[in-house]
């Protein structure tokens, strides 16, 4: 019996180092390439700005309006399924003012949205063509209004996010969806003062434009 089980334990070894070798053989096809772009569109919304009485608009809030977005990231593939990411995102959409009486509400017209950050992806699992991951980064923000009362402003903003990327067969190319927050502070127009024995400091508050994305795209490999 016990050359039989050296027999069965040597064919059991063989099978699967044969069932891993087209795994690893994928693997090390898919470490070869470098960098992925992926061009995507999606939906975006959010992005509300509290406004104060005796401003521009009186008391209310500045409303963006829910709308279709663009974009793409460049990502360049480092070890153990973390990326290097630059990403580009716009939205056009339009502003709105809502008065805080509860008077009727303002179309205030276009309104340009554009993200530009750098982060990084870190990738999960032990699927060579499913990979889900989470990601973050940081930059700028610019929004761009068209209304002649409101100027544009470059903001520093992050984001944080996750998803799923899915390669094809030929590991060339694949799908990718994203699920991300995107958060850029601006002034709140509010003023604090703080006086101490020898002087007083006066602070501008901030607000926090926040808006919500999910999105999808074709990823190309190379």
């Amino acid at each position: 019996m016990r050359p039989l089980s050296v027999v069965l334990s040597v064919c059991a070894g063989l099978t699967l180092c044969l069932a891993a070798a087209p795994v690893e053989a994928q693997l090390a096809e898919v470490r070869d390439k470098r960098f992925e772009i992926t061009p995507f569109a999606g939906y975006q919304w959010g992005g509300s700005f509290d406004t104060q009485a005796g401003g521009t608009f009186g008391a209310g809030a500045l409303r963006l309006k829910p709308s279709f977005a663009w974009g793409a990231v460049v990502s360049f593939l480092a070890a153990m399924g973390s990326a290097i990411e630059l990403t580009y995102l716009r939205q056009d959409t339009d502003i709105e003012f809502d008065p805080a009486t509860g008077g009727t509400k303002t179309n205030l017209g276009g309104f340009a949205v554009n993200y530009l950050q750098f982060g990084g992806r870190q990738e999960f699992g032990h699927s060579v063509q499913f990979r889900p991951f989470i990601d973050g980064s940081l930059g700028i923000g610019i929004l761009d209004p068209k209304a002649a009362q409101l100027g544009s402003s470059t903001r520093f903003s992050w984001s944080i996010g996750g998803g799923a990327k899915y390669l094809f067969a030929s590991e060339r190319a694949g799908i990718r969806a994203d699920l991300k927050l995107w958060s850029t502070p601006v002034p709140s127009g509010e003023i604090g003062v703080w006086c101490g024995f020898y002087s007083c400091v006066a602070s501008q508050g901030t607000e926090w434009i926040t808006q919500g994305q999910v999105s999808g795209g074709l990823t190309f490999l190379f």
